[in-house]
């Protein structure tokens, strides 16, 4: 192994030089040291033996390190680094480290601090309208986003280097994620960082709201002395409804625990296990509502949580109930709660998140009743918090631009394992089963469903092995069936937008044979037909070993065209074939057949040029072919 270093100073007897080191220098100093007659011996004062022939300073010389360990271990950190910038590049269409980041909201400078010190470039420039977003976007990597900024489509289609789109903070509404991911773009947000700061604002809007202090302080401020009117609730033995059990809502859970409040709680994905740790008796919305003293809402605004309190919600609730929001806006129906605080229904609530931010005029009598306690979205404002997901946000981007980690991305869970060294293989396989059956499918493919059994050095049953997997297969089936080389990331959307079902039903339902590992795809057409292929990886190669039921069925790696028919299995069958091909001047590389069992054989032809139409049409006309496929692997 050879590098080069640059001779610093001319002193024959003791010079300086410099070795490249990634983006450092690394200074070495050098003695000279009698040797044979082939030149001066210089060696290193850090003990490395190195053998050159000094020239006249600031010219290049050899550096050679003859050392076998210092060989081997240089020759491992190329190889783990070639490996990682090989997969990198399967889905990632530009170089993924020395990014150039936008920070396009106000943030902490530990954020640009962090990006800096990892070699990326940052421009921070806030306020931007969308038409002058999409005019600068195209030059970035990486934009960091709080809540301002809107990532509309729009925005998305003008980036054409982005890779990702980093929240600092937990809510992800104001970034179209479906378009990310149809365009490859990860996004990420950091929901650990402003935890402690927003459970604490809720705890207490729930102490504010039961006894009414803000208004009691105006009071105050105003020169009255209102003690009677603002006789409160204790929340000591009441009834607090968690509405979403994650991070914020068990430390909300934790802290009115030990105030002394009774915990019911609505959360599907919450284990029981962790539910009973947290005191929290979990049951379903229906049979909160009715219990609630107080409701404090932590779930992410969707479809399913949109105007979840709502009209029909609150007449099921305590007549005097009260309710806390710090979740996101648009989960309360604003005008079903000005309606509860007039009939009385509602006897206070706290809102820190609107539908609309800052809130629009027609929400001004809500925010002006006497019960409502109002805040300008407060959950992350606290220093501790901002300095937390501006370091998250920018340590979580540095490792996915790195391929180092994928800590905090929402729209794609199998990044991690994308970057295994021992998954590269399998994920060929997965791409070449993908390219066959979809070529198969004539373009009518419908519905698709991988299976997968066994593994080497990693096991590839896993739910992340697996999920990773099928993207790899609907990749290489969107080769074929649209324009453009799909990513990754974007290959499992791509194909949902187009209707094609796709899923992970378990293991290979027969894995007998000399197999260590097995992927199978299993196909459905919109003309009725069915199909599954099944491969298996060989050394680094794949290899199909299995189409449909065939038996005796040759495996065989694919490459080139691949024509497959049923012929009858009888002498002189593929002759006619053989004979189309040679007027057509097509080579036959490979020849393999599969004899079925209803007297028919499955042929397997790998050819060096792709079959044309009017050869196809020939082959069909012989009328002793069934089901003519072909299949181009790049």
């Amino acid at each position: 192994l050879e590098c080069t270093s640059y001779c610093l100073s001319s002193r024959p007897s003791h010079f300086k030089c410099s070795r490249a080191s990634g983006s450092r220098l690394r200074s070495c100093r050098w003695k000279n040291v009698p040797q044979a007659a082939s030149g001066p011996h210089w060696r290193c004062e850090r003990g490395r033996s190195c053998t050159f022939w000094p020239s006249e300073s600031s010219v290049q010389v050899p550096f050679r390190a003859p050392n076998l360990y210092i060989k081997m271990q240089l020759a491992q950190r190329f190889s783990a680094l070639t490996n990682r910038l090989v997969s990198r590049r399967s889905f990632h269409s530009s170089r993924a480290t020395l990014a150039k980041i936008l920070c396009s909201d106000q943030i902490d400078p530990v954020c640009v601090e962090i990006f800096e010190k990892n070699g990326h470039e940052v421009d921070s420039i806030t306020g931007l309208s969308e038409d002058e977003l999409c005019q600068i976007i195209h030059a970035y990597d990486g934009l960091v986003v709080r809540s301002a900024t809107k990532v509309t489509a729009k925005v998305m289609d003008a980036a054409t280097n982005l890779k990702v789109i980093g929240r600092a903070g937990v809510g992800i509404d104001n970034i179209d994620t479906p378009h990310a991911t149809r365009r490859g773009i990860m996004v990420m947000n950091t929901p650990g960082g402003n935890t402690v700061s927003t459970a604490q604002l809720a705890v207490s809007l729930i102490c504010s709201v039961a006894r009414s202090i803000p208004a009691a302080d105006i009071s105050m401020k105003a020169g009255k002395w209102e003690r009677k009117a603002f006789s409160g609730v204790e929340i000591s033995g009441k009834t607090l409804a968690i509405v979403g059990c994650g991070r914020i809502g068990l430390v909300v859970a934790k802290w009115c625990k030990a105030l002394g409040m009774r915990l019911i709680g609505f959360d599907p994905a919450l284990p029981p296990e962790t539910a009973q740790e947290y005191g929290i008796e979990m049951l379903s919305l229906e049979s909160i509502w009715p219990q609630a003293d107080f409701i404090t809402l932590h779930t992410p605004l969707t479809p399913d949580t949109k105007d979840l309190i709502n009209k029909e919600t609150l007449s099921k609730c305590k007549d005097g109930v009260r309710i806390v929001n710090c979740a996101r806006g648009g989960i309360v129906d604003e005008a079903a709660l000005l309606e509860g605080l007039q009939s009385g229904k509602v006897a206070g609530a706290a809102l820190d998140v609107y539908s609309a931010e800052p809130p629009p005029e027609e929400l001004r009598e809500l925010i002006e009743h006497p019960n409502l306690i109002s805040t300008p979205h407060l959950g992350a404002s606290t220093e501790e918090a901002q300095i937390n997901v501006a370091r998250d946000v920018a340590l979580q981007m540095c490792d996915t631009l790195m391929g180092r980690d994928y800590v905090g991305v929402v729209n794609v869970k199998f990044m991690s394992m994308a970057e295994k060294a021992v998954m590269r293989p399998f994920m060929k396989l997965g791409e070449v089963i993908g390219e066959l059956v979809s070529q198969c499918a004539g373009g009518n493919l419908n519905s698709l469903e991988l299976r997968t059994w066994g593994g080497r050095d990693i096991d590839i049953t896993s739910t992340a092995a697996r999920d990773l997997l099928k993207a790899c297969v609907l990749r290489g089936a969107l080769r074929h069936l649209t324009s453009g080389e799909p990513t990754l990331i974007a290959a499992p959307f791509l194909a949902g937008e187009m209707g094609i079902e796709s899923g992970v039903a378990g293991d290979v339902v027969d894995p007998s044979g000399p197999f260590g590992n097995l992927i199978s795809v299993s196909i459905t057409t919109k003309n009725g037909g069915a199909m599954t292929v099944t491969g298996s990886v060989f050394g680094e190669d794949p290899h199909i070993v299995q189409i449909n039921d065939h038996s005796s069925f040759p495996a065989f790696s694919p490459e080139g065209t691949l024509l497959m028919f049923s012929n009858e299995d009888k002498p002189g069958a593929v002759l006619g074939v053989l004979d189309t091909l040679r007027a057509y001047n097509i080579n036959v590389a490979t020849l393999r057949l599969s004899r079925q069992t209803d007297d028919r054989a499955l042929c397997l032809m790998t050819l060096d040029s792709a079959v044309p139409a009017q050869a196809l049409e020939q082959l069909d006309d012989l009328g002793t072919l069934k089901d003519i496929r072909t299949a181009n692997f790049s």
